[in-house]
């Protein structure tokens, strides 16, 4: 059976995985958001490219990738202004996972030390006994 103390800490530790589980998915989600942030300025930039190779090769004529180009500028810009927040929100996320996890490390060392504690008592029982039972069948010495 185990003491309230013990029942205590398997409750925190519980609670403690649950704040990682959630931590875990947090960050999942800001790191996704991150990515696809960085994909979509990726894509503006090929855009501007693209469209410059076209306008050299003559498939496009220069005077409109000129009218174009500050619009296809302006939306790499746009798109690299987007990714800060969404950066330091990865950044926000994943320091909340390491305290998360240090948090149940903590809990888990206690807990660990608890469990220590009481196998050591057990053991000092136990050879208690042996020595106990060893002195009762040990014939006195006259």
């Amino acid at each position: 059976m185990m003491d309230p103390r013990m029942r205590g800490l398997q409750a925190l530790i519980r609670l403690r995985k649950t704040e990682v589980d959630e931590a875990k998915s947090a960050l999942a989600k800001a790191m996704a958001e991150e990515n696809a942030a960085v994909a979509y300025r990726d894509r503006q930039h090929a855009l501007i490219e693209s469209e410059q190779r076209e306008a050299a090769a003559g498939r496009t004529s220069m005077d409109d990738f000129r009218q174009w180009l500050p619009a296809g500028r302006a939306a790499v810009e746009r798109a690299e202004r987007a990714i800060l927040p969404l950066r330091q929100a990865s950044d926000q996320a994943r320091g909340v996972l390491m305290q998360a996890n240090a948090a149940l490390k903590a809990a888990q060392a206690i807990v660990d030390k608890r469990l220590e504690e009481e196998k050591e008592i057990r053991e000092r029982r136990e050879q208690a006994e042996i020595d106990d039972l060893s002195r009762r069948n040990t014939p006195a010495s006259t």
